[in-house]
């Protein structure tokens, strides 16, 4: 890394020869990385370089910290997170599945049933038995299954299950009865009923067509909202995150749900937040269209706390390429009957993207397959030049899996941000992906050396809503393209690869005078590590304004 190393030695002259009449309230020093030490003013950076270049400028009251040999960096930056739903699975692992059953180790139809019957036992009569993380690739099976292994596993009682893409429903016979779900039953607008061929639901929802089954299920209560934001927090900033952007509240257990009641999820977050600060930052963005968001970007107050902040409005264009509800170009490559779906129109996203733009606030799409790309990018090239003095960087494209390259050139051109999730590139042993499958040709999905080369900005994230990762592991993911086992020894299309250093720039904010003292302490140098040390470096410590938070390993 010379040229960061060269960065900061000039950086280090400059704010030295400014800043010398001001004392610092705090410094680092002895750190093992570049830079070794920094000096911290009014919790934000006020120079930075060696030990020799900064301990000089103590004052009689500032505080001085040994990092003894460790690696101080950036703080580790989750652009893309499901707290909440985070949060409710950490709880639920913790409370013997008392919440929804986690359906992400069955790999068989006689799992399913004997796990369904089982919890179905253990409730009263008439509760919904709800789960989460179910994927028919999983058990062999690229077709989405048919509600008759629900009914089968529990016929007496409503039965809902979300895919681990956040983006399915299951539903049991029961479950679309209480719904009014039946053959008669339309698609509603932005979802799908997937039928048999005699036209019979098969129990299968996709996107907007599951939120007639969520408006029936349980809200969770404050203290239990309070407990997953509490869990979620502690365990995100001992793997070293500073800050995240939460891509928005899933209805429970874990899908897409607009019709969700936000405004009290929220309002549960600032409370905990202003009474037990919160040891990571956290950036907002409210799905719409809904109730919360036409509320922001009509001019109702903005409410935050001192570490939670309300950034983005988020929509979500289309879905997910694992239950075939990302919208293509082209038919799917092992289902030519579709092209997945929009959940929005063309006109509704440029008026949210301009509604929220002119509130003040950022947008952020959610776009996976390459006509929703395409679709989103036509909407922000039209605000944009609608309204030149509009900043690009307030546009985030979330996911942009997969997209053509005209597509990636004009992105880098209007300047805005594309948000990428590295650990979604998991092949199996053999090197295959579910993205093969689904569309044949995948040169193009998770492209990121690609989107680099285009000029494109990367911002990295987990798109975590069941047990995070962690940015270390994400990293991986990125220099490797492998699994965690090391599959394949080559990488999933290895030209895609990252270096390390751009990919630590994708999860962290670059150094800067006067940018906030957010750091996360490392036991190594990532740039002496190989990628499966990577994964094993130790998180120290983190800081938020230049003070220590906790962090229990």
């Amino acid at each position: 890394m010379p040229h960061i190393r060269k960065l900061l030695i000039l950086f280090s002259w400059l704010l030295t020869s400014a800043c010398s009449q001001q004392a610092p309230d705090r410094i680092l020093y002895n750190g093992a990385g570049i830079p070794a030490a920094v000096a911290i003013k009014d919790g934000k950076v006020l120079a930075m370089g060696r030990d020799g270049e900064i301990l000089p400028m103590a004052g009689a009251a500032t505080a001085k910290e040994d990092l003894a040999g460790a690696t101080l960096l950036p703080g580790f930056v989750d652009h893309h997170i499901h707290l909440l739903n985070v949060g409710r699975s950490l709880v639920n692992r913790q409370n013997g599945e008392a919440l929804f059953v986690d359906l992400s180790g069955i790999t068989s139809k006689a799992a399913l049933v004997e796990r369904l019957r089982a919890r179905s036992s253990q409730l009263a009569q008439g509760q919904w038995l709800l789960g989460k993380g179910w994927s028919q690739g999983a058990w062999g099976a690229t077709e989405l299954p048919d509600r008759k292994w629900l009914d089968e596993a529990v016929p007496d009682r409503p039965v809902f299950l979300t895919r681990v893409d956040g983006h399915a429903g299951w539903a049991n016979s029961a479950a679309l009865t209480l719904a009014g779900i039946d053959r008669a039953s339309m698609d509603p607008a932005g979802g799908r009923i997937l039928r048999r061929p005699d036209g019979e639901p098969t129990g299968v929802l996709l996107e907007r067509a599951n939120e007639v089954v969520l408006a029936l299920l349980p809200k969770p209560d404050v203290a239990e909202l309070t407990s997953a934001f509490a869990a979620a927090a502690r365990t995100l900033a001992r793997a070293g995150n500073t800050e995240v952007y939460d891509a928005g509240f899933l209805a429970p257990p874990g899908i897409v749900g607009l019709n969700l009641d936000s405004g009290y999820i929220l309002d549960a977050l600032l409370a905990l937040d202003r009474t037990h600060p919160l040891p990571l930052k956290i950036n907002l963005m409210i799905p719409a269209p809904s109730a919360l968001a036409e509320q922001l970007v009509s001019g109702a107050p903005r409410p935050g706390s001192p570490r939670v902040t309300v950034t983005h409005i988020k929509l979500f264009a289309d879905g997910a390429l694992g239950s075939r509800g990302a919208a293509l170009t082209h038919p799917f490559n092992d289902d030519p009957s579709t092209r997945g779906l929009m959940r929005m129109s063309d006109d509704e996203i440029v008026q949210w993207t301009q509604r929220a733009l002119d509130s003040g606030l950022g947008l952020a799409a959610h776009a996976i397959g390459d006509d929703a790309v395409h679709r989103v990018l036509n909407a922000f090239e039209f605000v944009l030049q609608s309204h030149p003095d509009i900043s690009p960087e307030r546009l985030r494209l979330e996911h942009a899996s997969y997209l053509s390259d005209e597509d990636s050139a004009r992105a880098a051109g209007l300047g805005i941000s594309l948000s990428v999730q590295p650990n979604f590139v998991y092949p199996d042993d053999q090197g295959h992906a579910m993205e093969d499958a689904r569309l044949g040709d995948t040169d193009r999905v998770y492209a990121f050396a690609s989107l680099l080369k285009a000029g494109n900005r990367l911002l990295g994230g987990s798109d975590a809503f069941t047990l995070p990762t962690g940015p270390l592991s994400d990293m991986y993911s990125a220099v490797t393209r492998q699994n965690y086992q090391g599959f394949p020894r080559a990488g999933w299309h290895p030209e895609q690869k990252l270096p390390l250093e751009q990919a630590l720039s994708m999860f962290s904010r670059p150094w800067q005078l006067g940018m906030p003292a957010d750091f996360t302490l490392l036991d190594k140098q990532p740039g002496t590590l190989d990628a499966a040390q990577l994964r094993q470096a130790r998180v120290l410590a983190t800081y938020l304004d230049g003070q220590r938070v906790s962090v229990d390993n």
